[in-house]
């Protein structure tokens, strides 16, 4: 009796045989087909896996080559993305990435410079993730659909003071906010209004505006200035953070990289550094949610033209490496 060796893989004549035979040894003695399979040990999934195969004439094995490992980074490459690391200490190896190749420092995919920040113990070192946001709506698919906005307070000796963003949900771009001296529906609804002031093109109903339960946002001028512009009022769940985490998160940014290192002394201050941090989110800063693009190029930009040239970087990177190497080597 013909059986089935430990070899791995069986060329195709071998499959077509084994089957052969199982149909005759089948139709000779009426025996069913597991008990053919256990003299031939052949495994009944292995069987029926090649008998399908074989009726859509794929009897062959898939050989699949692996792809040549990518050439390692030159000396000089890695000494600049340990420098960049050290310029950057909180910033994750992702963005870090995409922010050396928009500036020019190096040309390497995200994997590699993983690879040299852990070997150099340069990784930052991040929290826990927060937990996924539940019942989020439908994406917004382009700039000034949807925006969010919240109230964040911010200290500035001797007093606390308000600050009062407006973010597009689309791009992360931040619209526009005010830094005040109260918290009243007055200052809300100025704010906004002077966000839509600067839309030369709204549609119809557009933007969304997402908001908590806060009185500012129940208020008669709220209302008044809703109807007034044709925006869309979108209240979030009672109790649920969450339903505005895009902006929850950007005063979670605001927090640990915007004004950590500023020394404010008083009011204007305050603005001088929140313009400042504004320009640099908005137009410096990779957004992880936006494939490490920045906020701008999602708004008013070409998001597709910005990822081909860093595609394009990429490829004379490689080019470069391999120049290099080429060069060691001889």
């Amino acid at each position: 009796m013909l059986a089935v060796g430990s070899q791995p893989r069986h060329a195709r004549e071998q499959k077509e045989r084994l089957l052969g035979t199982l149909s005759r040894a089948g139709a000779h003695t009426g025996w069913p087909t597991r008990r053919l399979l256990t003299y031939l040990n052949l495994a009944p999934a292995t069987y029926y896996r090649w008998k399908q195969r074989a009726a859509l004439g794929q009897l062959a094995d898939r050989i699949v080559v692996p792809s040549p490992p990518a050439l390692l980074a030159t000396p000089q490459e890695v000494e600049a993305v340990c420098a960049f690391a050290l310029a950057h200490p909180l910033t994750g190896y992702k963005r870090l990435s995409w922010q050396m190749l928009d500036e020019n420092v190096v040309c390497l995919r995200p994997h590699q410079v993983y690879r040299i920040l852990q070997q150099h113990d340069l990784l930052a070192r991040r929290g826990p993730k927060p937990l996924p946001t539940l019942g989020r709506p439908p994406e917004p698919d382009h700039a000034d659909q949807v925006w969010h906005t919240d109230l964040m307070y911010l200290y500035i000796r001797p007093r606390w003071y308000y600050l009062v963003d407006i973010l597009d949900g689309y791009s992360r771009f931040l619209v526009h906010w005010s830094l005040n001296l109260t918290m009243t529906a007055d200052t809300v609804t100025l704010t906004l209004q002077q966000a839509l002031e600067r839309l030369t093109h709204r549609m119809e109903g557009e933007p969304q505006v997402v908001h908590d339960h806060g009185s500012q946002f129940l208020s008669h001028e709220w209302r008044a200035l809703v109807q007034a512009c044709g925006i869309t009022d979108i209240k979030t769940r009672v109790a649920h953070p969450q339903s505005n985490g895009r902006i929850e998160r950007l005063h979670r940014t605001h927090r640990e990289e915007g004004l950590v290192e500023t020394e404010i002394a008083d009011y204007h201050q305050a603005l001088e550094a929140l313009r400042a941090w504004d320009h640099f989110y908005n137009y410096e800063r990779p957004h992880s949610a936006l494939q490490y693009l920045r906020p701008a190029d999602y708004y008013r930009g070409d998001p597709q033209a910005r990822l081909a040239e860093r595609q394009a970087k990429l490829e004379r990177g490689l080019q470069t490496r391999q120049a290099y190497w080429q060069q060691e080597t001889n």
